[in-house]
């Protein structure tokens, strides 16, 4: 398959989830792990025909078919603080994507993905600790950058799957983010906003900047030993579409089946001790409004990871 006629599913895949600990100051080693389930049903001209349409690109295997491609994505991170209100960021992710035509188990790609280096500041926090009964806020702003390591020309017996699948995007990226938190004795609000600004591959293709936002509520029970954090809220992700640049000094030209929003809700239970932090984070999509007609739907999402604060 070439890269540029199938055009990228709109909203995920080569984002960032960030993960807010409320363990200010210290350094923390995590294993992460993203899941994300996409599905549709296409007729014989190629276009979407499940319920609310959603770019993958016009793949003449689809024509007839059910797909069904599932993303994971396994990260370790490290964060450390090297001034107390300066903090590094390190992902260094591994792949393992899936691809289901009908029946037919068409692809099934692991590797490497491109890693990540962030840099934060928090702008300010009243509290140390936002475990603490009390008042207490924060505001963290940060920013990265994603380097193209991972590979992007992995192919099969069955043949080459698209730029999606690929571990890699071929692209350095830039990443921007805000994150709030606030927290009134035992319920509060986290929210964050994130951004990535994508660059263009050697094919000369890019895809569409993305965006992507979380406000959840959350209540804390704190227990002898460790405290239990339940967090609702919702999830949105926007993305604008695709491009391809045939030379230099032309202008571009979009890919209408790509990009496109979507609205999701949230569910999210967190375990807190002196030393670890267990997360497992559930969404669901509420509302999709993609660019075209061939786009996969997102059927799920799943967010989990352990975390080592020291």
């Amino acid at each position: 398959m070439l890269w540029f006629p199938f055009l990228s599913f709109a909203c995920d895949n080569c984002n960032v989830y960030l993960n807010l600990s409320p363990n200010d100051y210290k350094n923390s080693i995590g294993i992460f792990m993203r899941h994300r389930e996409m599905y549709g049903e296409y007729n014989l001209l190629g276009e979407m025909i499940t319920t609310k349409h959603a770019g993958h690109g016009n793949d003449m295997a689809f024509w007839g078919e059910k797909v069904k491609e599932n993303y994971f994505t396994y990260e370790l991170r490290g964060s450390f603080y090297f001034r107390e209100k300066w903090k590094t960021s390190l992902i260094l992710p591994l792949v393992n994507n899936h691809q289901w035509i009908g029946d037919d188990h068409r692809y099934d790609i692991t590797g490497l993905a491109d890693p990540i280096i962030m840099e934060s500041y928090q702008v300010f926090n009243t509290k140390r600790d936002t475990l603490k009964k009390s008042f207490s806020q924060r505001l963290t702003i940060g920013a990265g950058l994603k380097l193209p390591l991972g590979k992007t020309n992995l192919t099969y017996d069955r043949g080459v799957p698209n730029l999606d699948l690929q571990p890699g995007s071929g692209s350095w990226d830039v990443l921007a983010f805000l994150a709030y938190t606030a927290k009134f004795n035992f319920a509060g609000i986290t929210s964050n906003l994130n951004h990535k600004r994508n660059g263009w591959d050697a094919e000369n293709y890019r895809y569409g900047a993305v965006t992507n936002g979380t406000m959840n509520l959350f209540a804390d029970l704190s227990l002898k030993h460790f405290t239990v954090r339940i967090a609702a809220g919702t999830y949105f992700e926007f993305a604008r579409m695709d491009e391809t640049q045939l030379f230099a000094n032309e202008l571009p030209f979009q890919h209408y089946d790509t990009g496109g929003n979507v609205w999701f809700g949230n569910g999210k239970i967190q375990l807190f001790t002196d030393h670890f932090v267990v997360f497992a984070e559930y969404q669901t999509p509420l509302k999709n409004n993609l660019n075209g007609y061939t786009q996969l739907l997102t059927k799920n999402k799943i967010n989990t990871g352990i975390i080592y604060t020291f």
